[in-house]
């Protein structure tokens, strides 16, 4: 396997200025109606019914076993909530969440994928550099949104999970996306491709769609505790995942590794000669091979802290010879 080829210069930007990839391939669902928050609330895994507009939350939709179907990212206005999805999945959703919508419910959907251009903006400078572009209010709670006008352009500003320090959506309709990609450029962000978006994503343990998030875990599994309310009321696959987290021990964990050598996603791991699980990514860059993988935790240290975060440290595990 040949090491990728990831622009040096764009990796230390990203963990000294601020970088930013197109991640405009994430669908896109408006949904409106009086029933907008309540059948998502009834649907997955957190409490989204009181979401104001301007604030947003992670969610996830799961299967009657409690595995992982998508996870949503939900922006709520006054009069319309707007779910972010992962890669090419918004109109197989859409339909999913049909099926659960009663008589009574006032519940509409528009696929808008096409429509919307999404920017994903990473690193320890990017709140000062987001400021300098135009943007008056960057300090927002995870998953937060506020819109500003720059440049002629309606923008949309979103906070996300963080890579190297920081994590924004920047958000604008298609037509406009290669003036918000120069808007970028002249203000010293610079671009990360696929290779380079997935690498860093990679050595920061967030999962994704088709990789992580699959039908094979739950959400517990794959580190997403804050995507998961254990106060609300109910919701498909409720049961599974509030007997898991109360009897707290999983089966399997999501962690991080550094192989030696690269590796390919479905390359066993193993420990003291037995298959103890599996990667599910795997990228090689300027500080060498990454990957993730899910781990059988009787394998791993105990931890009797609070639910984990993302396993890293060191423990004694092989990958299986290819």
């Amino acid at each position: 396997m040949t090491q990728s080829q990831i622009d040096p210069t764009v990796y230390e930007a990203a963990q000294h200025t601020a970088v930013f990839a197109d991640r405009s391939q994430l669908g896109m669902i408006k949904i409106t109606g009086e029933s907008r928050l309540d059948l998502l609330d009834r649907m997955s895994t957190q409490a989204v019914k009181r979401l104001g507009s301007g604030e947003g939350a992670a969610t996830i939709l799961t299967t009657e076993i409690g595995r992982i179907i998508d996870r949503l990212i939900l922006y709520a206005s006054s009069d319309t909530v707007y779910a972010l999805t992962s890669e090419g999945h918004a109109d197989q959703l859409a339909r999913y969440l049909m099926q659960f919508v009663f008589f009574n419910d006032d519940f509409h959907m528009e696929d808008v994928s096409e429509a919307t251009a999404v920017f994903a903006i990473y690193g320890p400078r990017a709140d000062d550099m987001l400021q300098a572009v135009g943007f008056p209010e960057v300090e927002l709670p995870l998953h937060h949104w506020r819109q500003a006008a720059i440049n002629g352009l309606t923008l949309y500003l979103h906070r996300t999970d963080p890579i190297m320090g920081h994590g924004y959506y920047l958000m604008g309709q298609a037509d406009d996306k290669e003036a918000i990609r120069q808007l970028l450029l002249d203000h010293n962000f610079l671009f990360a491709d696929e290779a380079a978006f997935d690498y860093l994503r990679i050595q920061a343990g967030l999962p994704r769609f088709r990789h992580e998030l699959t039908l094979d875990y739950i959400p517990l599994e794959a580190n997403l505790w804050e995507d998961v309310s254990f106060n609300k009321g109910c919701y498909i696959g409720q049961e599974i995942i509030a007997r898991l987290e109360s009897r707290g021990r999983l089966a399997k964990q999501l962690i991080k590794l550094n192989p030696a050598q690269p590796v390919t996603p479905g390359t066993q791991i193993v420990a003291e000669g037995k298959a103890v699980g599996s990667i599910t990514s795997a990228a090689v860059g300027p500080d060498g091979p990454v990957a993730l993988g899910y781990v059988k935790t009787a394998v791993l240290p105990t931890n009797e802290a609070d639910p984990p975060a993302l396993y890293g440290g060191e423990v004694s595990l092989e990958l299986a010879s290819p």
